[in-house]
């Protein structure tokens, strides 16, 4: 095992007056803005002019000149950081020593965990010799940060356990499965099948032991014990990284696996003894850049570190590169200056959260006109595909002073105690991913959750008319733990509202990408949902001033709300309640 290096030596992450800073060798303090994906992409015997994406070596006559001039470039922007997919054998041959580097190792998603047996010593090994190669390159230099020891795991809770039960008996992460099936349910078979559905030719525990898998029952409260499993693999998978890193470099920053713009509460926890910091990508809530409150809060209340963002971004119909933008749902804009903006947006709400220490923008050039490899064709770059700044991006990244932002006192967020605000125009209108609940007033809306760790966000709002409420929620569903694949509507997320201390409720199913349904027929309800990889849920409700004993609203009438939402399978929920006064 190497030396531990003098701390001197080494990057860091300090807390001073209630602010995360990262701090360099030197102590300086700063913060991470950081680009991926900063590499010279395709050669010119490569390229292909019918199909066009960037290739720098058109530009530079070679990898050297294309490093001197690409680092200067970024620090002259006031990027201050090299992130993932980088070409960092180029670029640590570069004489600046002012930007530094974050690479992403791929540890787990090389040797196929968390899905393959992490008990197994064949993937154990393949986790090791990743680990080992990629940090013997670039462990000595002293740019380095630290490492992400993955991308976008996901963490699918579901296929994790389809995936699990697919292994050998002989599998050690099957034989914990079903060492907490056991535990769970007594040992006793009866109980198991309240919660799931046995495949066929499975009709004991010694034959669940020897093959065959488990589906959820409908109604059940299986989802609780399927979250125990993810907790047992994310311990498992963060401790196992962990000390691959430290083995080949003891100094370096552990900086986590940058979540896919969603995560569970049992994979934030149990990273929590292993990390540096909690990372995450962010894919903005609304094409102006802006996010749900909750998100980033409550990742950081879960783990209790700091937060790095991976990635964020943004893209704009008007591009030198032929974008279509049409291959995700990405946060997207008309021009270039508004694209411009949406960055700011998203920058200034990160720098005025205090637990987040860095972000990297997704990514330094334009994907391929045509799409890259699976298709994704956004405009995404600080350069054209032609190697080209977007002026107005970089006009706005190098006009903010970073530290002197992070450094003001964070303002005092409105929110909806201190009065309602009139609803727009058209409160249901617009609902469409990046865009439904955009025109809403957000911030003096907002209702403070009475729940500890919310995945959701409520807003409100009025006219003479009605009250509308709205809902942004994290809701992961999956179809793949159903046997017939079907989500029944006894499983989907609820949400329960209580309005001026009536004991009658208000019921609504949302979700699953199903048609939503509400128990009151005066109620208006519109809902954007979606399955597997769209874990967006989000909501309004119009309240008609009836429902509230009243005629019609008007200025400082008050009015008293207590809601519940309750994500799929009931597997977490949040809570609001409160007397509010409608304001101008």
């Amino acid at each position: 095992m190497r030396q531990a290096l003098p701390a001197r030596n080494s990057f860091s992450i300090q807390p001073s007056d209630g602010i995360d800073w990262l701090v360099r060798p030197n102590g300086e303090r700063f913060f991470s803005l950081g680009v991926c994906v900063v590499t010279t992409a395709v050669s010119p015997r490569a390229f292909d002019p019918t199909h066009p994406r960037y290739a720098a070596r058109r530009e530079y006559a070679d990898a050297n000149q294309w490093a001197e001039a690409t680092l200067k470039r970024l620090k002259s922007w006031g990027f201050t950081t090299i992130g993932g997919w980088s070409d960092f054998q180029a670029l640590k041959q570069s004489r600046d020593r002012d930007v530094v580097f974050a690479p992403v190792l791929h540890i787990g998603s090389t040797a196929g965990a968390p899905w393959w047996d992490m008990w197994d010593p064949k993937v154990l090994d393949r986790m090791e010799q990743v680990a080992r190669d990629q940090i013997r390159a670039l462990r000595d230099d002293p740019r380095l940060i630290g490492y992400y020891s993955d991308n976008e795991l996901g963490w699918w809770n579901a296929s994790l356990l389809q995936m699990t039960f697919e292994q050998a008996p002989t599998s050690g992460q099957r034989h914990r499965l079903l060492e907490l099936l056991r535990q769970t349910y007594r040992n006793d078979w009866s109980e198991l099948l309240q919660d799931f559905e046995p495949a066929s030719g499975v009709e004991n525990w010694q034959e669940l032991e020897q093959h065959g898998t488990l589906f959820l029952r409908p109604g059940g409260s299986g989802t609780r014990t399927m979250r125990r499993f993810l907790a047992l693999l994310a311990e498992r998978y963060y401790s196992l990284v962990h000390d691959l890193i430290r083995k080949y470099d003891q100094r370096a920053l552990i900086l986590g696996d940058r979540y896919q713009s969603f995560y569970y509460p049992e994979v934030a926890r149990a990273c929590a003894p292993y990390v540096d910091a909690v990372s995450s990508n962010l894919n903005a809530s609304w094409n102006d850049g802006t996010f749900a409150r909750f998100y980033l809060e409550t990742l950081h209340a879960l783990s209790g570190k700091p937060v790095i963002i991976g990635e964020f971004y943004m893209a704009a119909r008007e591009n030198r590169s032929g974008n279509k933008n049409d291959r995700g749902v990405y946060p997207v804009v008309a021009t270039q200056r508004e694209r411009a903006a949406g960055f700011r947006n998203t920058l200034e709400a990160l720098l005025q959260i205090p637990c987040v220490i860095g972000a990297d923008w997704f990514q330094y050039y334009d994907e391929p006109a045509h799409g890259r490899h699976d298709g994704e064709n956004f405009n995404f770059g600080l350069v054209d595909i032609h190697d080209r700044p977007y002026e107005a991006l970089t006009a706005t990244t190098s006009a903010l002073d970073l530290v002197a932002f992070k450094n003001r006192p964070a303002p005092a967020r409105p929110d909806a105690s201190q009065g309602v605000p009139p609803a727009p125009r058209d409160p249901l209108g617009q609902f469409k991913p990046t865009l439904a609940l955009k025109h809403w007033n957000r911030e003096r809306g907002f209702v403070k959750p009475l729940s500890e760790f919310p995945l959701a966000d409520l807003y409100v709002c009025w006219n003479r008319r009605a009250i509308y409420l709205g809902l942004y929620a994290q809701d992961v569903v999956e179809d793949l733990p159903y046997r017939d694949k079907i989500v029944r509507a006894s499983d989907r997320a609820e949400w329960s509202l209580f309005l001026n201390g009536s004991t009658n409720s208000i019921r609504a199913r949302i979700g699953a990408g199903i048609e939503p349904s509400v128990n009151e027929p005066s109620v208006r309800l519109v809902n954007r949902s979606g399955l597997n990889g769209d874990f967006r849920n989000i909501a309004a409700l119009e309240l008609p001033a009836k429902l509230f004993g009243k005629d019609r609203f008007q200025r400082d009438d008050t009015i008293d709300l207590a809601s519940t939402f309750f994500t799929h399978c009931r597997g977490y929920h949040v809570e609001w309640k409160g007397h509010f006064t409608l304001r101008d």
